[in-house]
């Protein structure tokens, strides 16, 4: 049987510390942007002139298209075989939808009854939790979207030639340009989902077809797109220049293609225990970091402790930190690794950190022979990824 042009060789994964490490990278500077806020009333309440805005805006093209980047490597190891795609949306629901309703009604509540929040919302509102996710939380509809889109791609083999990830790659990426959903059109983060698409098949085309991998005058002359393109970004941000929302967009996904190409081509130098080790517990990180956050911020502000460093430092360690210390006390307790971290319960004498599908305890693991559901990612024939899942594979 003929193998489809580009696809690499399905054996046994293996430790890709490179990329664990950008998947750390990833989610400081998440919980890095929500420490600081995406405005002035938001997060540590910094002005628009400060050197915390500043910072804010010149990652926000590269944050969440780094994570998607990510997701769609990660999903390229092993993508979904044809027949599997009602096992493998299963498995996506309760990896991405079981969290973004119990995270989500979590997080709405604490935001009604504890006081400082910057921002509560309306008792009236709750019902919005699932339909539009509620904060941080639209990038679980929006990933799902976009897995359930590139599993109809690789199912109808769409994307299973260079020429045809091209096309799905180029029109992706005309729709982040031309079209949004915004306000009550945004049902289930669709919005989200065009602005990550391209991205996701950018990762998937690093891994799959061993593309964006700069070196030496290709990575210096990158550096220097990068940074010229980042001049106009700041001008737009804080200066008001005013320019048409088409010509706004297509700088926000010049930025993004940029930068993750560089990070990614990066990855050997950035790549370390720590960074990897952090990269395990991501997801947990990415659900749960506001509420640690948000508790020392308020906390701070209580002994007067309201220096920008102090907070941002400590709303840190606390964002990360903190996820990762409940990911290790409770991750292996049924309603906690099944409703909110969207796991698959433990079975029988199977280790609490042996679902392939996310490494909490923040391991590298190779895959197990053992009883698998069908056409779910653990399965031999759809073994996609979800976004927060540790990737398993190595280049």
């Amino acid at each position: 049987m003929t193998q489809p042009e580009g696809l690499r060789a399905l054996g046994k994964p293996h430790k890709d510390m490179s990329i664990q490490a950008l998947r750390g990278i990833a989610v400081l500077l998440m919980v890095a942007g929500h420490v600081i806020g995406d405005k002035a009333t938001r997060g540590m309440t910094v002005t628009d002139d400060s050197i915390w805005r500043y910072s804010y805006i010149l990652l926000e093209d590269i944050r969440m298209p780094l994570f998607s980047v990510i997701s769609g490597f990660v999903y390229a190891y092993r993508p979904i075989r044809p027949g599997a795609i009602q096992g493998f949306l299963r498995a996506k629901s309760r990896r991405l939808l079981f969290p973004l309703v119990t995270v989500g009604i979590l997080l709405f509540g604490m935001q009604l009854v504890v006081p400082g929040i910057n921002s509560k919302p309306a008792v009236t509102d709750a019902w919005m939790i699932v339909i539009y996710g509620h904060d941080h939380l639209w990038f679980l509809p929006s990933i799902f979207l976009i897995f359930a889109v590139v599993a109809v791609l690789d199912n109808t083999s769409v994307t299973t030639t260079r020429r045809g990830w091209l096309i799905a790659t180029v029109v992706s990426a005309a729709l982040f340009v031309v079209l949004r959903f915004s306000g009550t059109w945004n049902i289930f983060s669709i919005d989200g989902a065009i602005r990550l698409m391209p991205f996701f098949l950018i990762g998937y085309g690093m891994h799959r077809y061993m593309l964006f991998d700069l070196r030496g005058f290709g990575a210096a002359a990158a550096g220097a797109v990068l940074a010229t393109l980042l001049i106009p970004r700041i001008g737009i941000s804080v200066d008001g220049w005013d320019v048409p929302v088409g010509v706004d967009r297509l700088l926000s996904l010049a930025i993004g293609v940029v930068g993750v190409t560089l990070i990614y081509s990066a990855r050997n130098a950035v790549r370390c225990r720590a960074l990897a080790w952090i990269g395990g517990f991501s997801f947990g990180i990415y659900l749960l970091h506001v509420f640690g956050a948000a508790a020392t911020r308020i906390a701070l502000s209580k002994v007067s402790l309201d220096t920008d460093i102090a907070v941002f430092t400590i709303g840190m360690i606390a964002g990360v930190g903190l996820p990762i210390l409940f990911q290790k006390l409770f991750g292996s307790w049924t309603p906690v690794r099944v409703g909110i971290l969207g796991e698959k319960p433990i079975r029988g004498d199977q280790p609490a950190d042996a679902d392939p599908e996310l490494c909490t305890d923040g391991s590298h693991r190779r895959h197990h022979s053992r009883v698998r559901e069908g056409g779910t990612p653990s399965d031999s024939r759809s073994t996609g990824r979800s976004p927060e899942s540790p990737p398993q594979s190595a280049r």
